[in-house]
C-alpha cells in the first residue's frame, strides 16, 4: 500500500533479530563490496612489485656488463632437459551478474483487462488457514504468465515467507475457481486507476517516479514500473531486482492479511517487510520476507 497510515489488527510476533545477526543475503551484499575493494588493492600492490623487480634487474645488468667491464671466456652451453609445461590453473567460478533493474521500453498504461492464470499450484504451507489466490497480468504487458505464477508461488512458499509461522497456507487456483484474492501485475496507469478506486494515491508527491503498488480488498496490485526498475535506493545499495519483487509482493499480501505499516526497528538490521521500503529504508538493510531465519521480524507500528 502507498504511504498512508493504516490501523489494523497486528500479527503476534516473536523476538526480533539483532543487527549483529544478519541474514545471509545482507552479508553477501557486504562481501561483494569488500571483494571489489580488495581486488583494487591487489592490482596496485602488483604494479608496485613489478616496478621494483624491473629496477633490480637493470641494476644487476649494469654491475655485470656495463662500460669498462671485461668479458670472461664463454662457457659451452649445457643441455638441460625441458620440463613438462605446467597445467593451466582452472579459472575460479565467477558469480553471475546481479540484475538491479531491467532496461528497455515497457508500457506506461494499458487497457485494464487481464490475462488470468489457468493452472492450479501446489499448496504452500502445511497447516493453518488456507487462502486461495489467482494471478493476472494486464494484456499489453510482455511478461510470461507461467513465470509470474511460479515467482509468486516461490515467494509465498519461501521458508521465511508468510507460511513460516504455521498458521497460514496459500494455494494458487485457476480462473473461474473461488479465490480469496487476486495478484495483478498492471501498468502504472492502470495501477493508479485501480488504487484510486479505494481512495489510494500511488503517484502522490514524494513517491518514486512511476508510482508504487497497492492493495485493495481482495486485490493485490503490483505496479509494472516498480516491477522492472525497482527503486533508486535499492539500486544504489546493489540490492537485486528479485529481492525488491519479493519484498513488494510480501508487503502487499501482508496488507491483505490485515497488517499495517511498520518502521525500522534497529539501524543496520533487516527492514521489516511491512516497512515502506519502496520509499525509504530509514537506516535498515533491505529484507524481503516477514521472517528472518524462521523468526517473525517486525518493527514499531507507523501511526
Amino acid at each position: 500500500m502507498p504511504d498512508t497510515p493504516q490501523s489494523v489488527d497486528r500479527a503476534r510476533t516473536r523476538k526480533k533479530p539483532s543487527a549483529t545477526r544478519q541474514p545471509r543475503r545482507i552479508q553477501a551484499r557486504r562481501r561483494r563490496r569488500q571483494r571489489r575493494f580488495f581486488a583494487s588493492t591487489l592490482v596496485v600492490v602488483g604494479l608496485l612489485a613489478g616496478s621494483a623487480f624491473a629496477l633490480d634487474q637493470l641494476a644487476r645488468e649494469d654491475d655485470a656488463g656495463g662500460p669498462g667491464s671485461v668479458a670472461g671466456p664463454t662457457a659451452s652451453p649445457v643441455a638441460t632437459p625441458t620440463p613438462d609445461p605446467s597445467p593451466e590453473p582452472s579459472p575460479e567460478p565467477t558469480e553471475p551478474p546481479v540484475v538491479l533493474e531491467l532496461s528497455g521500453d515497457f508500457p506506461a498504461d494499458g487497457p485494464g483487462s487481464f490475462r488470468i492464470g489457468t493452472d492450479q499450484g501446489e499448496q504452500l504451507g502445511a497447516s493453518g488457514q488456507l487462502l486461495r489466490f489467482r494471478v493476472a497480468i494486464e494484456e499489453n504487458i510482455d511478461e510470461d504468465l507461467a513465470e509470474f505464477a511460479e515467482f509468486v508461488d516461490d515467494t509465498l512458499g519461501h521458508p521465511d515467507g508468510w507460511t513460516a509461522g504455521g498458521d497460514l497456507s496459500f494455494q494458487r487456483v485457476p480462473d473461474g475457481a473461488p479465490a480469496d484474492f487476486t495478484i495483478y501485475l498492471a501498468t502504472s496507469g492502470t495501477t493508479e486507476r485501480m488504487c484510486a478506486q479505494g481512495g489510494l494515491n500511488v503517484v502522490a508527491p514524494g513517491l518514486p517516479e512511476g508510482g508504487v503498488s497497492c492493495r485493495l480488498f481482495g486485490q493485490v496490485v503490483l505496479n509494472l514500473h516498480r516491477w522492472r526498475t525497482s527503486v533508486s535506493h535499492y539500486v544504489a545499495e546493489e540490492v537485486p531486482l528479485e529481492v525488491y519483487r519479493q519484498m513488494v509482493l510480501n508487503h502487499e499480501v501482508g496488507h491483505e492479511l490485515g497488517l499495517g505499516h511498520e518502521d525500522c526497528p534497529e539501524p543496520g538490521g533487516p527492514a521489516p517487510v511491512m516497512q515502506q521500503q519502496s520509499i525509504s529504508l530509514r537506516g535498515c538493510e533491505a529484507w524481503p520476507f516477514p521472517y528472518v531465519d524462521g523468526v517473525r521480524h517486525t518493527g514499531p507500528p507507523v501511526p
